[in-house]
């Protein structure tokens, strides 16, 4: 995962062969009461510009795609 600055954007970027998902969206198995939960998964974000890395990591978590 990289955190990169392209003109005005910062862009988080998933590496080669993986994908980013927040950290609290987490898969949820169906219950009686509730449906089947599914993280949303993206290779590419557009951040705020006074994000770092370091923050980055903090809210999300690269996975590698199955």
């Amino acid at each position: 995962m990289t955190l990169l600055q392209e003109g005005d954007f910062k862009v988080l970027r998933a590496d080669e062969g993986m994908h980013i998902r927040n950290i609290n969206d987490v898969y949820i198995p169906a219950t009686e009461t509730e449906e089947e939960h599914i993280p949303y998964y993206f290779t590419i974000a557009y951040t705020p510009l006074s994000m770092t890395f370091e923050e980055a990591l903090k809210l999300y978590v690269e996975e590698e795609i199955e």
